[in-house]
């Protein structure tokens, strides 16, 4: 990966030491095929040249070296690395660890301090105060709002209305009991004769029946719809904004179910960080801002991220670290098992 004899066997004794922190045997090389990706836990990052860096994730089933374009996200940051040109790799997504903690790998030598864990535990515990009270308001306007059910539409309304006058009008245009008694005239004389005068008597009748339900049409479109399609269209508007305060009501109750969960699990989960004893560099989070959903969300984020980030391979599985350290930029040293 690279020609500078320095720099390579710097990288190669802080890519062992993030190996060994990691609890894996070796490193591994991607495969390349035209859609090949790895995700996993960026563990380390150094600079290769002015372009490129020397990249190692944690797949949490192998422990895998690529050279990518930089720059470098931030260690225990989430990726996802893919292919580009023939054996070449470029990071495509990246969720990077928040509040400003840089967690070292490559130094396992170095003491561990956790206290920078007990600002984050206290955050975690007022997030869930905060949403607590936050979903019992949400919960009571949701509770003040009720049920509505749903009015008809202006286009319902209209052909109901429609409907109406269309039967008003057939009543009132039946037959006549003269017509009623020239159909049954006419039937008496042979069926000839019967045809025409029953083709005569319903002509007269459904031209009735069309004017008549013109007139009654055209008489309450000006008069009564006016009135009606206003107060419909009132209605409707009173449901659409019911409707999306209800949906918007729902889906924040949802989110803060799925968000009070997650901050739940962050408790444990750092419980479980401050047994793995990770070192970090420092950390930026600010107690004061922790009322802000966005920043409190950011918290639980990393505290997942952090866990992610915690080996998952047992630690007998893992050579001593020491063996790893000879300095030299050539193949991998194969050391005996602890």
């Amino acid at each position: 990966m690279t020609q500078d004899r320095a720099l390579a066997t710097e990288a190669h004794d802080a890519l062992w030491a993030v190996l060994w922190s990691r609890r894996y045997d070796d490193v591994d090389e991607p495969v390349w095929q035209p859609e090949s990706a790895y995700s996993g836990i960026l563990a380390f990052a150094r600079p290769l040249d002015q372009a490129n860096i020397l990249a190692a994730v944690d797949t949490g089933k192998g422990f895998i070296v690529f050279r990518v374009p930089g720059p470098a996200p931030p260690i225990v940051s989430r990726v996802r690395i893919v292919t580009t040109g023939n054996d070449q790799w470029r990071i495509a997504e990246v969720q990077p660890l928040g509040l400003g903690i840089e967690v070292r790998f490559d130094d396992p030598n170095a003491p561990a301090d956790n206290a920078w864990i007990a600002p984050l535990r206290d955050g975690v515990r007022r997030a869930r105060e905060q949403l607590d009270a936050r979903r019992e308001r949400i919960a009571a306007r949701r509770a003040q709002l009720g049920a509505l059910n749903e009015p008809p539409t202006v286009e319902d309304v209209w052909r109901e209305e429609i409907a109406a006058i269309s039967d008003r009008v057939t009543l009132a245009t039946d037959y006549t009991p003269a017509e009623h008694a020239a159909l049954a005239r006419a039937r008496n004389k042979g069926p000839r004769f019967a045809d025409e005068e029953e083709h005569k008597i319903v002509a007269a009748r459904k031209r009735r029946f069309t004017e008549r339900g013109s007139e009654e049409i055209a008489r309450f479109r000006e008069s009564a719809w006016p009135e009606l399609r206003d107060r419909v269209a009132e209605e409707r508007r009173k449901y659409e904004d019911y409707r999306s305060e209800v949906v918007r009501l729902e889906d924040t109750l949802q989110r803060m179910r799925a968000f009070g969960e997650r901050a739940a699990k962050a408790g444990v989960m750092l419980d479980e960080i401050e047994r793995a004893a990770f070192r970090v560099r420092g950390s930026a989070y600010d107690p004061a801002r922790i009322e802000e959903p966005a920043y409190a969300e950011e918290l639980v984020r990393a505290v997942e991220l952090l866990h992610a980030a915690i080996p998952q391979r047992a630690q007998s599985g893992a050579t001593r670290f020491s063996a790893y350290r000879a300095p030299t930029a050539g193949p991998s040293v194969i050391p005996p098992r602890a």
